[in-house]
Order: C-alpha cells, then sequence, then structure tokens
C-alpha cells in the first residue's frame, strides 16, 4: 500500500469517522457542519509536490454583516470550502505547519531554522545531503501518530472557531 493511501485509511477511520459522528457532513478534503446561525468548514489541503497535507478550519455567517466570504460567479453557499473564506484557523502541523506522510529528514541552517527535506517512497536509495538527519520514518504508526496530533490540534482550533462565532453572533 502507498503511502497516501495508508495516510487517508487512518485519517478516514481516526479523524474523519469521528467528525462526521460530530454532525460534520461531506468527504475528504471538505467537512462541513451547519449550526443555527452559521457553517462551520474543515479543509485538508494537500501540498501540490505531494507527501503533505495541513487542516484548516473556519466559519461562515450567511445571515450576518461580516459573512466572512464572498460568492463569486455560479458559487451558492452550499459549494463553500475554507478556502473561500477570510479568516480561518490553520492547525500547526507536525513540522513546519504541515503533517508529513513521507520519510523526513531536518538540518539546522543557521538564521534561517530548520529545513525538511521528505523523501519519496519511490527512491529506493535517497541522496541525502550531508547534515540531514531522519525525524520520521513513514509507516503505519506514524499515520496513528499523524491523527492523534491532528486530533489534539483540532480542540484548539474548535476553541479558536468557537470564539470567532460567538464573536459574530
Amino acid at each position: 500500500m502507498t503511502n497516501i493511501r495508508i495516510m487517508k485509511k487512518h485519517l478516514e477511520t481516526n479523524v474523519i469517522q469521528p467528525l462526521l459522528a460530530q454532525g460534520f457532513t461531506g468527504k475528504y478534503p471538505h467537512l462541513r457542519r451547519e449550526k443555527e446561525n452559521c457553517i462551520e468548514l474543515i479543509a485538508f489541503q494537500t501540498n501540490k509536490h505531494g507527501g503533505s497535507f495541513t487542516v484548516e478550519v473556519s466559519a461562515v455567517f450567511p445571515d450576518k454583516e461580516n459573512r466572512n466570504f464572498v460568492l463569486y460567479d455560479g458559487l451558492t453557499i452550499d459549494d463553500l470550502t475554507v478556502w473561500n473564506t477570510d479568516n480561518r484557523y490553520r492547525l500547526k502541523g507536525m513540522y513546519d505547519g504541515w503533517f508529513y506522510y513521507r520519510d523526513l529528514y531536518s538540518k539546522y541552517i543557521f538564521g534561517f531554522g530548520k529545513d525538511f527535506l521528505d523523501i519519496c517512497e519511490n527512491d529506493n536509495n535517497p541522496f541525502i545531503p550531508k547534515g540531514y538527519k531522519l525525524v520520521q520514518q513513514f509507516n503505519e504508526n506514524t499515520a496513528e501518530q499523524i491523527c492523534n496530533e491532528i486530533n489534539k490540534q483540532l480542540i484548539k482550533a474548535f476553541k479558536w472557531l468557537q470564539k470567532f462565532e460567538n464573536f459574530n453572533s
């Protein structure tokens, strides 16, 4: 099974199913929960180069002056995702704001902090530049740890969301 399939399987079981049980609807990568005064949104954004993703939450207020979104041509309230909102909360990830589902190497670069290098599973004998060390070896256990970290960070995200909703009530 490929890394992306392993990660998606664990996300579905450990993150998305519990969110659906809490009243969210939709499917990966976009979930939503309709409440009396707002619609809560969650999005899983995959890195365009693959190997990592981030999670963002937001809410829209269709009946308020500060709706937190703009409808573009052909877009309806039912089509809105986190990416259509102005204010959102991004989970901090595990490394540099992202959750990686590849082997990950790190090196401290003076003045710039840490640099991360993720190695694709297809690279049988990857060239690792001098000074980089393995900080994460991806496998089923790592996928489980990533899901646990997402659920932990979602607690803070939902607190932010509640404050945001209260402010806009």
